[in-house]
């Protein structure tokens, strides 16, 4: 969604920055932003987050982040997502050794792992690389795996998305109704899943690069797309209609239909982060 300030500069991007970025945003940088800003944007994309995992109330709010850190993911004054990690102190059950078998205590361990607290890319831009993109840079700037994670209640699309780009499926489920996948344990599992996978997303890579220079794209044509809204603005045949206003002034720009919305056809690129 839209909001009526520059979510890139508000997030540390410098002046003139084209294409999505990433800003690491924790206690400290909350409190600093005087203005508010950074707590409207979290708190609309909290509960955006909320209602697509159909919970009673968000698990993001910008009011208070405590320990953890959400990283968001802007281009322009749009917002496109956000991940919120942090460390939990977890009881739970580990694959059983069948050397082992007679031994129940041995499989419930104390982990105290990095986890995924809550992730969202607004359903217009998924499917887009961007929710690949966000969990890449918290990846780099974590310096974590992705079996290393814990994942608290993780939706059907989650899952999905581990095992797509990850190769992780295999998993005890818990009673605190966190995931922590087999290979957080031993490495190996799932290791033939998780080697598939990096071999499809490096093809993808490629094809996608190949088709970008056949068709004449470049880094800049690429990430252009937040500046098509100005030109909406300008062109009134463009607009959006009056329910694509939220309450509170904030424009939806997904409220229109995916092959009209100036992100439908965004390539993924490099998100820098600040």
């Amino acid at each position: 969604m839209e909001f009526p300030f520059d979510l890139a500069s508000l997030v540390g991007a410098p002046a003139g920055h084209a294409g999505p970025c990433v800003g690491l945003i924790d206690e400290r940088v909350l409190r600093a932003d005087s203005r508010g800003a950074l707590c409207t944007v979290i708190e609309e994309m909290g509960r955006r987050s909320a209602d697509a995992q159909g919970l009673r109330k968000p698990v993001t709010s910008g009011s208070c982040l405590g320990d953890h850190r959400l990283y968001l993911l802007v281009e322009g004054r749009v917002a496109l997502g956000l991940l919120k990690v942090g460390r939990k102190r977890l009881f739970v059950e580990a694959p059983r050794n069948p050397k082992d078998f007679a031994d129940v205590k041995a499989a419930f361990r104390e982990i105290e792992p990095l986890c995924a607290l809550d992730f969202y890319v607004h359903e217009r831009c998924q499917r887009s690389g961007f929710g690949r993109q966000l969990f890449d840079t918290m990846l780099a700037r974590e310096h974590v795996t992705p079996e290393q994670l814990g994942y608290d209640r993780p939706s059907p699309k989650l899952i999905s998305f581990l095992k797509k780009h990850f190769g992780l499926s295999k998993y005890r489920p818990q009673n605190n109704n966190f995931v922590v996948f087999d290979a957080f344990f031993d490495p190996s599992a799932d290791a033939a899943e998780r080697g598939a996978s990096s071999s499809r997303c490096e093809r993808g890579t490629n094809r996608e690069s190949s088709a970008s220079h056949g068709r004449g794209y470049s880094a800049a044509a690429g990430n252009s797309t937040c500046r098509q809204v100005a030109s909406d603005r300008a062109n009134p045949a463009r607009r959006p209609s009056s329910s694509a206003v939220r309450a509170g002034g904030h424009r939806d720009l997904f409220a229109a239909s995916a092959e009209s919305h100036p992100l439908h056809h965004h390539r993924r690129a490099a998100a820098p982060i600040f």
